[in-house]
């Protein structure tokens, strides 16, 4: 019994086994149905992680490119910072208070401060391009002894942050024809002086710095220089500049220089011998009469013209002295003739090679031309001297970049003016370069 019974069960199993067997199959097809979709979407998925990791590359090269770029355009850039501080006071300016002047004449200290942002561009093998940025706040103590000579050089008047000069050089024929385009200084380039020649670390007095027997431009602004080197020692150059540094109606104040300069060496010693002349035109709506015209009641524009000699002469490797000698004309300029000689001591001598000493002195002598009209225009027949002017000045170099320097001035007759009483001026000069 119990063996057909077996047989039986065993027999049941085996008609129903195909049905299992089918529904097996159909569960395995929806897994690999499952299986199919699942890898169709990791493809899917891993393909768009590809394409954005392509575009993500593609991205990081144009960066690259780009940083590349501006990597390459900046190459070759320089940049210089400088800034100086003055403070300066005056000992018997007071005893002048009866003499006009826009500022009380009483003795007072006063200061002014300035700093330059310069960047420059090497453009191809050639060219330079340059902005200078500046900045400046104070008059100084000029405003309170106005002189011919001038006391603070550094001093720019009214607080300001402006464009300072803007130009392109470029180089010819191996370096011997240069020219230079744009909002220039003409004072960097005509009438040098390798002792005398920076209010920020020589001396300080505008007359020691440039001859006052120059109309330079009234500041800087539109214009161009020239400059030919025939012979290694003989530099040959041209400049142009708008007299009122205005950008408008450009020519019709045009300033004008030429200059010859010299540059032997007797051994190790340097010299540099320069002769300028130069002619700035006056638009007839300056008012710029000559003396005579003057006191005969003409209105009339007469041109400034003038010429003058700027030399330095290394005596010995310490020792260096300077001189300057201008001329300009006496039916038009308060004085006709200045000139001045100094030297300049470097600290060699007490073990202090970057330190120096400077004197020198001046004189600015006044025109019989403006002493006439003094004399009978304005009944003002005071004015008959010539104005003289004393500086010494140490720099300390306390490092690379920073130098103090004390400063004594002294000025005699400001403005040919024999009332006035000769002024003492003690100040101090800090400056910062870059």
């Amino acid at each position: 019994m119990r063996r057909s019974l077996l047989v039986l069960f065993s027999a049941l199993l085996l008609s129903f086994a195909p049905l299992f067997s089918a529904n097996a199959q159909e569960d395995l097809k929806r897994e690999l149905e499952i299986l199919k979709d699942r890898v169709r979407q990791l493809e899917e998925k891993l393909k768009e992680q590809e394409s954005k990791a392509a575009q993500a590359e593609e991205a990081q090269k144009e960066q690259r490119k780009e940083l590349s770029t501006i990597v390459e355009a900046l190459k070759g850039i320089e940049i210089g910072f400088s800034a100086t501080g003055v403070a300066q006071g005056s000992v018997d300016n007071d005893k002048n208070e009866g003499i006009p002047s826009d500022r009380e004449r009483k003795d007072r200290v006063d200061g002014s401060i300035s700093a330059d942002l310069e960047i420059s561009k090497g453009i191809g093998d050639h060219g330079l391009a340059t902005v200078i940025l500046g900045g400046a706040y104070g008059d100084g103590i000029d405003s309170r002894i106005p002189s011919w000579w001038g006391i603070n050089g550094d001093a720019e008047g009214e607080q300001r942050v402006y464009l300072k000069e803007l130009w392109y050089e470029h180089e010819l024929f191996d370096g011997k024809f240069v020219f230079t385009l744009g909002k220039i200084d003409l004072t960097a380039y005509f009438d040098a002086n390798e002792v005398a020649n920076d209010e920020n670390t020589q001396f300080l007095s505008p007359g020691f710095v440039h001859s006052v027997a120059i109309e330079f431009p009234d500041d800087n602004g539109p214009g161009m220089r020239a400059q030919f080197i025939p012979l290694e020692v003989v530099e040959i150059s041209f400049g142009w500049g708008e007299g009122d540094a205005d950008w408008n109606e450009l020519g019709q104040r045009s300033f004008f220089i030429a200059e010859v300069g010299i540059h032997p060496s007797f051994g190790k010693l340097q010299g540099n011998y320069r002769l300028y002349g130069w002619f700035r035109r006056h638009h007839r709506d300056e008012g710029l009469s000559s003396w005579g015209d003057r006191i005969r009641g003409i209105s009339d524009s007469k041109n400034g013209w003038g010429v003058g000699l700027s030399l330095d002469q290394a005596l010995t490797p310490n020792i260096s002295l300077f001189a300057r000698v201008g001329y300009q004309d006496k039916e038009l300029y308060e004085f006709a003739w200045a000139w001045s000689v100094g030297a300049e001591v470097r600290g060699g001598y007490w073990g202090r090679e970057a330190d120096a000493l400077g004197a020198a002195f001046g004189m600015a002598m006044i025109s019989d031309d403006y002493k006439d009209f003094k004399r009978i225009a304005d009944a003002e027949p005071w004015y008959d001297k010539d104005e003289s002017h004393l500086e010494l000045y140490y720099r300390f170099q306390l490092s690379d970049h920073i130098s103090i320097s004390p400063d004594i001035q002294v000025i005699w007759n400001a403005q040919g003016d024999d009332r006035f009483s000769p002024v003492t001026i003690i100040g101090i000069r800090g400056n910062l370069e870059l």
